[in-house]
């Protein structure tokens, strides 16, 4: 510790305490190393105003990872995680937009054709959603409108198998873009700002957080009726039936912190029209999508002995025991044979160095754009949310169709 410079020791120090629950393969590896920056300028801003740097909880889930939104991960910002701080919140570092599945059964399916005249018609003139309009954004990132049937039903439970017949069903991943850059940027003058060792951090104070948690409850708001828009549009109202329709990306207030989600839900959360915590994990356009019940967790069973220690230091145990993690699907996954991930400090610039491969050589990169990537699978993840008790599986359902356009 003696020969690290103080940025390296602040670093090591944010890595440190980042608490994980995921698969630990390279991707989870260079995302804690990611998310050691984002961290780290928190922390910074905490103890530029005098305040406990403690106030802050990074969780990784079983999906813990990567972005591929290039600004987040130039920020130092992970995926498959949750930031919980007390009295700030940081919008621009984390970048919420309220992104979500919709997930939908469709009692009488129309034609394909007639699936992409419809599309056409809203991609020219925006989704209707009450007197306002949303964007088309299926073509964009990962989003996609995956037209699925029933495969196989887990679960007992007399209610769920009255209403999970056989039959089609859709799952339509969107979120709200139309005030994307106000959920991030706020307004500037109603940040506080410092420059960290590891570039500017900027937060806003408890007397700003009411006013935008406000505005970011009608923007999450205005994402699930534009996924469910999209369903009407496309099927006809009277054809559907809302399954479950969570955000998993997104800033709420839970266990006296405020948190930002990132590709977690909160598995505790009603998802439907119906009194149910029934959340869709998807992983890429040739599988299964599977349906979970939420549960509480995370439960202490589940911690490490240095977790644990950590928690019960930090003051951090009561909120990670009601956390509530669920994965909205695998995540990103690196196409290579390296097995260790550090980082590099170079004239003030952090690079990331990929080692420890069968041909002994390694890989320098500083930024998104340069990696091979797949997603991960359903059994990388489901035995990880099962033996963590974070879900229960309730149905399988199987991909007919996989629409981006």
């Amino acid at each position: 510790m003696n020969n690290l410079s103080n940025n390296e020791t602040l670093l090591l120090e944010a890595k440190n305490e980042i608490y994980t629950w995921a698969t630990n393969d390279l991707t989870c590896l260079l995302a804690k190393e990611v998310m050691s920056i984002g961290l780290a300028k928190i922390k910074y801003f905490y103890r530029s105003l005098g305040e406990d740097p403690f106030n802050v909880i990074t969780i990784f889930g079983p999906d813990g990872g990567i972005t591929r939104n290039k600004e987040r991960f130039n920020e130092g910002v992970g995926y498959g995680c949750l930031v919980a701080t007390k009295d700030y919140i940081f919008p621009s570092l984390l970048h919420p937009n309220g992104c979500g599945y919709g997930f939908y059964k469709i009692h009488n399916l129309p034609s394909l054709k007639d699936i992409m005249i419809k599309i056409d018609k809203i991609k020219k003139n925006g989704i209707p959603i009450g007197s306002e309009k949303g964007k088309w954004d299926v073509w964009k990132s990962n989003h996609f409108i995956d037209f699925l049937f029933l495969d196989d039903l887990y679960s007992n439970d007399q209610a769920i198998r009255s209403w999970l017949t056989p039959g089609n069903y859709v799952l339509i991943h969107s979120s709200q873009q139309t005030q994307k850059d106000r959920l991030s940027m706020w307004s500037q003058n109603d940040f506080i700002s410092f420059e960290s060792p590891f570039g500017s951090v900027k937060g806003l104070p408890k007397e700003k957080i009411a006013e935008y948690f406000n505005f970011f409850q009608k923007m999450e708001t205005f994402s699930k009726n534009k996924r469910t828009s999209i369903a009407k549009e496309l099927f006809g109202e009277e054809n559907i039936e809302i399954i479950s329709n969570p955000t998993h990306q997104g800033y709420f207030k839970e266990n006296g912190f405020q948190v930002m989600r990132l590709g977690l839900s909160n598995s505790l959360h009603q998802s439907g029209d119906k009194n149910l915590r029934l959340f869709p994990l998807g992983f890429n356009g040739y599988s299964f999508i599977y349906l979970y019940e939420g549960l509480r967790n995370i439960k202490k069973n589940h911690w490490t002995v240095k977790q644990l220690e950590r928690a019960q230091s930090y003051g951090h145990e009561e909120f990670i025991q009601n956390a509530n993690i669920l994965p909205h699907g695998g995540g990103y996954k690196l196409l290579y044979p390296y097995s260790d991930v550090e980082k590099i400090i170079f004239n003030n610039k952090i690079f990331f160095r990929l080692s420890n491969a069968p041909m002994k050589s390694c890989l320098i990169i500083q930024d998104i754009e340069a990696l091979e990537y797949g997603y991960r699978g359903s059994n990388e993840i489901l035995p990880m949310i099962e033996r963590l008790e974070l879900g229960k599986r309730i149905a399988r359902f199987t991909p007919e169709i996989v629409i981006k356009l």
